[in-house]
């Protein structure tokens, strides 16, 4: 059994451990990441393709929820995890939400005004902008429709940095953004290790049993650990080393369906990335949007659809896929079985949940119909396609009832930050142990009903600084200055 030693444990390199790690290393901790990931490099992959979604997505990105109806979720599963794989879209944390949240759990200093210079900070330090000049046919398309119904639409920023060298830019994950900088400050990452569980003496955490991919067995000691391994693999890390109540309890996400649908003039440009346009006129409750159109995705949402799938396949560029995505009242439940090596996911879709859901659904063929679609692929399996207004309520009636494919790529709340109900206090410290955090989606106490990146980097930042005992803004200067070692001190208090 080979051992490792650091002063803070970070399990977890997605944004939430990326920024976690980032900042204590340049306050002076010494930080070790555990990733169970692989390090591939931006661009090495085919964007969405059955190579990326292999190599970086936990089981192919096809992880099922088990509940009355079917919901298949996606995880990250590499060296900066989901922000490698995403759409990289960047939806400001929505104020009023922070302030909800304050109020209804318990949270102190989450209100909207306390959380600005962490917006800020994160959207300075992750290049996040808008796509420049046209954000392609499809997005114009989708805002050609919104517009004749009088729907608000908007192009959604990216984390992405255009510098003038290439006209496509680059992704900005967090192997290109904070996972330098920990390294740059002294982090040391290890990639390759599941953490199995914690190794716990009373109240405390004095290290972490790891395995690599040969089943050899680490053990890492460590004075403090921070669990970013997002919302399904922290609670299964906690549960796993007998810390349960609370834990994996209150899993919220945000269900959607996906559509094809095929218009006259070519709509499919991969080298775009993901078409950024949204409409909002709906937020929070429901967001309607393109989505990806690799051709292995084309594939994905074309099974059950009847007629010759390889022929509509041969007109992938007239093929366009388009989102519905609702806020869903449901929660879920993460649990460890034993002998099993995954987590087991639990999410019971409710009738209120799939009604509107099936709104959505119906909102979505109305807009992509105004907006010059020929035909959408139906996303109830073995349904005709929807050609004209007269189609709509059946695939809404089809949808309410729990029949279509339904999938989840946003993920939080098991393990979640507020008052003496919650298993973590307000800056993520666990209550039922001394030494520990949680520092990732598992915080959100619900879902915030945006792609939750902006919002979970945000909140790391201000729980980390809170780690540090920082007090000021001005916190690059200072954790990069001789006060380094005032920081070390607090941190080992």
């Amino acid at each position: 059994m080979s051992r490792r030693e650091c002063d803070v444990l970070v399990i977890g390199s997605g944004p939430g451990g990326a920024m976690t790690a980032a900042m204590l290393a340049e306050s002076g901790a010494d930080v070790l990441i555990l990733e169970e990931g692989t390090y591939f490099p931006v661009g090495s992959t085919e964007p969405y393709s059955l190579d990326e979604m292999d190599k970086k997505w936990r089981n192919g990105g096809l992880t099922p929820a088990f509940g009355p109806v079917q919901v298949t979720y996606v995880e990250g599963k590499c060296v900066g995890g989901a922000s490698e794989i995403n759409a990289t879209l960047y939806h400001p944390p929505v104020l009023p939400t922070f302030d909800a949240w304050a109020q209804q759990y318990g949270i102190t200093d989450l209100g909207g005004e306390a959380m600005i210079p962490h917006i800020e900070a994160v959207e300075r330090e992750a290049s996040v902008s808008p796509f420049p000049g046209s954000p392609g046919i499809a997005s114009e398309r989708l805002s050609a429709g919104a517009a004749r119904l009088g729907w608000k639409s908007v192009p959604v920023k990216r984390f992405w940095k255009y510098d003038g060298k290439d006209p496509l830019g680059r992704r900005q994950s967090m192997t290109e953004t904070w996972l330098p900088r920990a390294y740059a400050a002294g982090a040391r990452l290890e990639q390759g290790l599941k953490v199995r569980k914690l190794l716990i003496e009373g109240r405390r955490v004095t290290g972490a049993i790891a395995t690599d991919k040969a089943g050899h067995r680490y053990t890492i000691a460590c004075r403090r650990v921070v669990i970013c391994a997002g919302a399904v693999q922290t609670p299964l890390i906690l549960r796993r080393s007998g810390v349960t109540r609370g834990i994996g309890d209150t899993l919220s996400m945000n269900p959607m369906i996906r559509v094809a649908a095929r218009f006259d003039e070519p709509v499919n440009q991969p080298e775009l990335g993901v078409p950024v346009q949204q409409i909002e006129a709906f937020k929070p409750s429901m967001t309607l949007g393109c989505s990806n159109a690799s051709l292995a995705h084309l594939a994905l949402w074309l099974v059950g659809a009847p007629g010759d799938r390889a022929r509509m396949l041969e007109e992938w560029n007239h093929l366009g896929v388009f989102y519905a995505k609702v806020m869903a009242k449901a929660r879920g439940k993460v649990r460890n079985l034993p002998f099993f090596d995954e987590a087991v996911v639990r999410f019971a879709m409710g009738k209120d949940d799939l009604e509107l859901l099936g709104l959505a659904a119906e909102r979505l063929a109305t807009v992509l119909l105004a907006s010059g679609a020929r035909s959408i692929v139906n996303p109830v399996p073995g349904e005709p396609a929807i050609e004209r207004a007269s189609d709509i309520p059946a695939l809404r009636a089809g949808v309410a009832a729990g029949k279509a494919q339904v999938t989840a790529i946003h993920l939080h709340s098991t393990v979640f930050m507020g008052d003496e109900r919650a298993p973590c206090d307000s800056f993520g410290k666990l209550r039922a142990l001394d030494n520990a955090w949680v520092n990732d989606a598992s915080l959100l106490p619900d879902t915030p009903g945006i792609n939750p990146q902006g919002t979970i980097l945000s909140i790391a930042r201000r729980n980390v600084l809170r780690m540090i005992g920082a007090r000021s803004e001005e916190h690059t200067s200072e954790l990069q200055s001789p006060c380094n070692l005032v920081c070390r001190l607090l941190l080992e208090k």
